[in-house]
C-alpha cells in the first residue's frame, strides 16, 4: 500500500505558501500529499484513503483554515482514524503557519480535536522554506529525513496563546502550593542566605521562592546546557550576587569548578544546597552528596525535591489504567529514575549527612481548584503522552512500545475526564527533604 510521510491539511486560500512548504519538505527527501495535485478519482475518497495512508497529519492553522469546511472534515477524519484501535498509529501535528490567536472563537471547532496536542509554532514565518526547517527539524529522527545544519529551535506548546500562559502560570503556581512552606521555613532560619542551586535551570523556580523571602542572598547556579545558563544570567545575573555557570554534576572536575566560582564571588561556604528534580537522573548520585556536604557551612542545609512514582495513587481506578501510566512513565528513556525518592534518606546518611528530615511527601488533587488539576493533568499525564510518542517514534518495531502508544493514545480523553471528575483523587509522590551534618 501506497504511504505518505505528511498528509498536508490546509486551507485552499494559502495555497501559494503551502505550495513552498511542500516543495522544501520533499526537497528534503519526504514524501508528502496533498490536494488537489495528488487527487486521484473521486475527490472525497481520495481524501479519506490519503490520510489512512499517512504517518503524520500536517495540520496547516491559520485564519483561512479556520473557516474552511474542508479542513475540519479532514480533522475529524484524522482524529477518528487516531483513535481507531484498527490502523496504523497517525501522528496529528497542527502547524502555525501565521501568527494567530487559537483562543480566538472562529478556532473553537478545530480546537475541539487538538487542544491537547503539541504544536509546532515557528520562530519564522518569513518564508515557507524556514517553516519547513522546523517541521523537518522535528521529524527528521522518525521519518529519516534531513535538516538543514542552521535552523531555528522550534517551540513545543499545547498552543500559543493567552490561555497557554495562564496554563503555564498556574502550573508554577501549583508547584509552589506543595513547596513553598518548605522553603520559607527554610530560609527564615538565615538573616541572610549563600546559596548554591544545582542543576538550576534558567533559574525562574529558586529565584521566585528566594526573592519572596525578602531575605539578602548571593546565588551561585550550577547547570550542564549552556542555553539556560545564559538565558538565567541574561534574566538575574548580578554581578557579585547572582551567577549562573555552565556546569556537569558529573564531571570530575566538579567540586573544584565550583570552588573557582565561589573565589570570585567571595563565597567560603553555603547556608543552603538546593537539588530540584535532578537525582532522577543521576545513576549514583551518593557521591555528589558528598561534595556537597564538603561545600556547606557548619549550621547549612541541603534541601532535595524529588519524586517516586511507587508513592502514587489514583481512586477509583478499577482497571488499573492509571498503574499502567506509571509504569509506561517508569520505561520511557527520558523520565529518569522515577522512584529514586525512597533511595534519597539512605544516600544522604552515608554521605555524612545525619540531621535527616522528609518534610514533605505526596501532593494530591484533593482541594484543587478545576484550573488547578487541569494545570496537574498537564505537568505528569501530558508529559507521559510526550514521551511515549517520542519513544515509539525512535523504536518504531519494538511491539511493547507501540502497544503503549497506542492504548495511551486511544484512552487519553477519557482518563482525562476520569481525572477531572470531583469524586477522584490522585496523589504524586514528589517528596523534599532536609539535611544537616
Amino acid at each position: 500500500m501506497q504511504t505518505y510521510d505528511f498528509f498536508v491539511s490546509y486551507s485552499s486560500k494559502d495555497k501559494e505558501i503551502i505550495d513552498g512548504l511542500v516543495h522544501q519538505l520533499e526537497s528534503s527527501g519526504a514524501k508528502c500529499w496533498y490536494a488537489p495535485r495528488d487527487v486521484q478519482g473521486r475527490y472525497a475518497k481520495a481524501i479519506v484513503d490519503a490520510i489512512g495512508q499517512a504517518k503524520i497529519f500536517l495540520l496547516c492553522l491559520s485564519e483561512n483554515a479556520a473557516a474552511s469546511d474542508h479542513v475540519l472534515n479532514e480533522i475529524e477524519i484524522a482524529y477518528n482514524k487516531k483513535k481507531s484501535p484498527d490502523v496504523s498509529p497517525l501522528i496529528i501535528e497542527p502547524l502555525c503557519i501565521e501568527p494567530i490567536d487559537l483562543d480566538a472563537p472562529q478556532f473553537d471547532e478545530i480546537m475541539y480535536y487538538i487542544r491537547r496536542i503539541n504544536f509546532i509554532s515557528p520562530t519564522n514565518l518569513s518564508s515557507p522554506k524556514a517553516i519547513a526547517q522546523e517541521v523537518i527539524e522535528k521529524n527528521k529522527d522518525y521519518l529519516k529525513i534531513e535538516a538543514s545544519k542552521h535552523h531555528e529551535r522550534a517551540q513545543s506548546l499545547y498552543f500559543p496563546s493567552e490561555r497557554e500562559t495562564k496554563r503555564l502560570k498556574i502550573q508554577g503556581n501549583l508547584l509552589k502550593k506543595f513547596d513553598n512552606e518548605t522553603y520559607q521555613k527554610l530560609f527564615s532560619k538565615f538573616e541572610q542566605m549563600d546559596v548554591l542551586d544545582v542543576g538550576s535551570g534558567n533559574g525562574d523556580m529558586l529565584m521566585d521562592r528566594l526573592k519572596e523571602s525578602k531575605k539578602p542572598f548571593r546565588l551561585l547556579g550550577v547547570e550542564r546546557d549552556a542555553q539556560k545558563v545564559e538565558q538565567a544570567n541574561a534574566n538575574y545575573g548580578d554581578e557579585g550576587k547572582v551567577h549562573f555557570a555552565v556546569m556537569d554534576v558529573n564531571d570530575p572536575e566538579f567540586s573544584e569548578s565550583v570552588a573557582d566560582e565561589m573565589d570570585k564571588m567571595g563565597i567560603e561556604g553555603f547556608d543552603v544546597i538546593h537539588i530540584s528534580m535532578l537525582l532522577l537522573h543521576m545513576e549514583s548520585f551518593c557521591s555528589l552528596l558528598r561534595k556537597c556536604r564538603r561545600l556547606l557551612k557548619s549550621d547549612g542545609y541541603i534541601f532535595i525535591k524529588d519524586i517516586d512514582d511507587g508513592l502514587n495513587y489514583a481512586f477509583p481506578d478499577e482497571k488499573n489504567a492509571f498503574e499502567r501510566i506509571y509504569q509506561i512513565c517508569d520505561r520511557n528513556e527520558t523520565s529518569g529514575n522515577r522512584r529514586n525518592g525512597r533511595e534519597i534518606y539512605t544516600n544522604l546518611y552515608r554521605a555524612g549527612l545525619k540531621k535527616i528530615s522528609l518534610e514533605k511527601s505526596g501532593f494530591t488533587t484533593i482541594g484543587l481548584s478545576y484550573e488547578e488539576k487541569e494545570a496537574f493533568w498537564g505537568m505528569y499525564f501530558q508529559f507521559i503522552l510526550g514521551d511515549i510518542k517520542w519513544m515509539y517514534e525512535k523504536y518504531p518495531n519494538n511491539i511493547d512500545i507501540k502497544d503503549d502508544c497506542e492504548w495511551y493514545s486511544k484512552n487519553y480523553e477519557d482518563l482525562f475526564e476520569q481525572f477531572m471528575n470531583d469524586d477522584f483523587v490522585f496523589s504524586l509522590g514528589f517528596q523534599i527533604y532536609l539535611a544537616q551534618k
